[in-house]
């Protein structure tokens, strides 16, 4: 199916799906209250932006999503301060409602961030957690865990990264543990939660997705070096089976119920992820056609060199026949379907997911949705 295909299908589902909505909130006024709080969240990212802060990095991760396939480290960005200063802010002027600061590591650059944060209402950090970022940084922290344990995280990262990072953070508000759950560290995922838990700080997941460049290692018996291929092979690796879906939703459904103040997941999304064959619709050449992370006009993806680039996503070599990275996964459910507004039923479950997405990306949380009115289940 063709791009232009797809939006004429897209543009009669939203008068259906309208129409569907209108009928469903005149009948219940409470749906009507959270959908209102769904639609100010989804508000919060209207017109986001991916800015590479850095191209170092202190780690070497198993199939890193930055230097495994990409190119953009290579780029010579020596701005300025004030060139950062000024970029920031004629990107506000351009609307920018979101900005997700990504790259390497953009902790070794944190003037830049405290640059961003004069101008952006809403941000979000990758990070890995081995250097606390300033006190003053306003956004939302994603804290990249790979593993719960340290000969795991060794393995997977090159050094021990969890316990510096729990450490780090510890009852930090800004701060939201991201676990890559991988093949490797499915089980250890109840212990991640119960330590986010005892330090007080979030927790929510990615599911591990790999790049062509992985796979390619894989499928030709590569040879390992000291970087990012140090020991996966075809028969051991991060990379999923269609059979492992079942354990690892049933393993994450566990965590969400045992710490509900400290995991934030939900349900609905959990089983939608968990599920096997593509989250996505492919064209001919295998590239999403209705992922929500695609770098399309008015998203814009710069690198260091202050220069938008035209990548296909955030993570522009992973593989969209196999991606379950949260940023798409989560941003592709802006929208609800027409199977999200069938009943009353399905419709909360997607309300679900809009709040729980607002949990995991926005800091301060906003006031509508500091406190949830509870919903219950309705046929």
């Amino acid at each position: 199916m063709t791009i232009q295909a797809i939006d004429q299908m897209r543009r009669k589902q939203a008068r259906q799906i309208s129409s569907s909505i209108r009928s469903m909130i005149c009948q219940d006024e409470a749906l009507g209250r959270r959908y209102q709080r769904a639609k100010e969240t989804v508000r919060a990212f209207r017109r986001p932006a991916f800015y590479e802060i850095e191209t170092r990095c202190n780690l070497k991760c198993e199939g890193c999503y930055y230097f495994e396939g990409g190119d953009t480290w290579k780029i010579n960005g020596d701005k300025t301060l004030d060139e950062w200063k000024l970029f920031f802010r004629q990107e506000a002027e351009r609307g920018v409602s979101m900005a997700y600061f990504v790259g390497a590591e953009p902790a070794l650059a944190q003037e830049r961030l405290l640059a961003a944060a004069e101008h952006f209402p809403w941000g979000n950090i990758g990070t890995n957690g081995t250097i606390r970022l300033h006190k003053d940084i306003p956004y939302r922290i994603g804290v990249s865990v790979w593993a719960g344990d340290d000969a795991a995280d060794i393995q997977l990262r090159g050094a021990s990264v969890f316990r510096k990072a729990l450490a780090n953070y510890e009852g930090d508000k800004r701060a939201i543990m991201l676990l890559t759950v991988s093949r490797e560290t499915i089980h250890q995922v109840p212990e991640v939660a119960r330590l986010c838990r005892e330090h007080g700080v979030e927790l929510t997941y990615n599911l591990y997705s790999p790049t062509h460049s992985f796979l390619n290692k894989l499928a030709s018996d590569h040879h390992h070096d000291d970087r990012f291929f140090r020991f996966s092979d075809r028969s051991n690796s991060p990379v999923f089976a269609d059979s492992d879906w079942t354990k690892v939703r049933d393993i994450l459904a566990g965590t969400i119920e045992d710490y509900p103040e400290t995991v934030a997941y939900c349900q609905e999304y959990n089983d939608h992820m968990c599920q096997p064959g593509s989250r996505y619709q492919l064209d001919e050449s295998g590239i999403a056609l209705d992922c929500q992370s695609r770098i399309t006009d008015p998203m814009r993806y710069y690198t260091t060199d202050l220069e938008a680039k035209s990548v296909k996503c955030c993570t522009p070599d992973i593989d969209c026949s196999q991606c379950r990275m949260y940023s798409g996964g989560w941003s592709s459910r802006f929208i609800p379907t027409l199977k999200d507004v069938a009943t009353p039923k399905s419709f909360t479950a997607w309300l679900n997911m809009i709040d729980t997405l607002g949990r995991i990306f926005l800091y301060p949380l906003p006031e509508w949705l500091s406190s949830i009115e509870p919903l219950g289940e309705k046929e």
